[in-house]
C-alpha cells in the first residue's frame, strides 16, 4: 500500500489548478487502482466546468502525470474525489 500527501496539479484541457492531494493505493502492488481527494484554496467553479468535456490528469511534483477520473464532492467546495488505474504514480 502506497500513500501520498502533498502538492499536485490537476489538468483539464488547457486549464490547470494547483491542489493539495491525499492519495492511497490498494495492497495489490504496482498495477492497481488508486485514488483519494484533491483540495484547492482557489475558487474552482470554472475548473469544474472545464472538466466536463475533456480528459483530466494529475501531475505530481516529480513529473509523473496520469489520467484520472475526477468527481466534485460539492460544487464550490474546492474538493474533488479522484481515481486512477495502472501504475501508481507515487
Amino acid at each position: 500500500m502506497s500513500n501520498y500527501q502533498g502538492p499536485a496539479t490537476l489538468i483539464a484541457g488547457d486549464s490547470k489548478i494547483e491542489v493539495e492531494a491525499t492519495l492511497s493505493s490498494g495492497p495489490s502492488g504496482a498495477l492497481s487502482q488508486w485514488g483519494g481527494s484533491v483540495q484547492t484554496s482557489e475558487a474552482a467553479e470554472d475548473f469544474y466546468t472545464a472538466m466536463k468535456d475533456v480528459d483530466v490528469s494529475l501531475l505530481l511534483p516529480g513529473g509523473e502525470e496520469c489520467p484520472v477520473v475526477a468527481t466534485p464532492t460539492a460544487i464550490g467546495s474546492g474538493r474533488l474525489r479522484i481515481s486512477g488505474n495502472g501504475t501508481i504514480p507515487f
